[in-house]
């Protein structure tokens, strides 16, 4: 194993238990998506990766190296993008690569063609001569990501690099990390965007209350809801309370929808067959004009694991089950 690897990391800030104790692997050539809600241990993970802090206890390698004995090594092996950008104004697109480029070690001869490449694959050959400081958010976004591939890194850290980017540059960006997991890098990426998780990654691990509550492919967390995702359209939107009363049994819609006659919710394998729920609907005055039924996407996956998550570390057992 020469990508990442962690066992029983543990790190807290006062009473907080920001990791309790999370281990996972990633190898090279994978894309490894890392979700949870605000404040699940995401960020402190990828910092402890990187070296930019050190855990409690357990233990942390990054191609091979300990981060914590060998963090200048790690450094010279990694690429990172954080959440925040934050770019030099008076330097042109090009000089602040160049000067990347350069700390990184770059040999002079690979560094024109390398910084070249990056700003035809971002899409900044129109502005790399302008200084940073006119650039808009996306477009200094896209140049800290470029800066994060010089050097070609073994290990890729991407915290949330989508925010800021519009769709065409999202697309783009997601181009360029399989290209990179491609050609061998191991990627690790956090994200808020589940659709991102499920284009990219191999393997994904949830954080909850920094506990690792579930671990494996897209497609494993969507059958976790072991059920299918059923999307009521009614014909009256006045009738959608009468909906919900009729169907206790069922919680709360999904947020998902986004219309007010649409709800959408997570029917289990367990529950009542669906002609079932639709006869009681009319039988109570609801008149339902169209029915889906889908697979769970990942967005439902993941709600529904962090709010079982929620209910199990409110329990008293709760250290016992994680």
């Amino acid at each position: 194993m020469q990508g990442v690897e962690c066992e029983d990391l543990r790190k807290s800030y006062g009473e907080v238990h920001a990791l309790d104790g999370i281990s996972f692997a990633a190898e090279p050539g994978e894309i490894l998506a890392l979700l949870g809600p605000n404040g699940s241990g995401k960020t402190t993970t990828v910092r402890i990766l990187t070296t930019l802090t050190t855990p409690d206890s357990g233990r942390a390698r990054v191609a091979g190296m300990d981060v914590v004995r060998h963090a200048a090594r790690v450094r010279a092996t990694i690429g990172l993008t954080t959440q925040e950008t934050v770019l030099d104004s008076f330097l042109t697109g090009r000089e602040y690569l160049e000067i990347i480029a350069r700390l990184r070690h770059v040999p002079r001869p690979r560094q024109a063609r390398e910084i070249a490449a990056l700003i035809g694959e971002f899409e900044l050959d129109e502005f790399a001569h302008s200084p940073i400081g006119g650039y808009s958010g996306g477009m200094r976004r896209r140049l800290d990501i470029a800066s994060s591939l010089i050097g070609s890194p073994a290990v890729l850290f991407l915290d949330e690099p989508s925010t800021g980017l519009d769709p065409h540059s999202r697309e783009r960006l997601w181009e360029a990390i399989r290209r990179r997991a491609h050609e061998g890098a191991t990627v690790l990426l956090t994200t808020q965007y589940m659709e991102e998780a499920d284009a990219l990654a191999g393997s994904v691990i949830v954080l909850a209350r920094g506990h690792v509550i579930e671990h494996g492919t897209p497609d494993e967390l969507k059958d976790t809801i072991g059920g299918r995702i059923v999307e009521l359209t009614l014909a009256d939107p006045a009738q959608r309370e009468d909906a919900i009363a009729s169907l206790p049994e069922l919680g709360e819609p999904s947020p998902a929808a986004e219309r007010p006659e649409t709800l959408s919710f997570v029917l289990l394998q367990s529950s009542q067959p669906l002609l079932s729920i639709l006869q009681r609907l009319e039988t109570d005055g609801v008149e339902v004009v169209d029915v889906i039924v889908s697979r769970p996407t990942l967005d439902e996956a993941f709600l529904h694991l962090t709010r079982r998550a929620d209910v199990l570390v409110r329990e008293p057992a709760a250290t016992e089950v994680f």
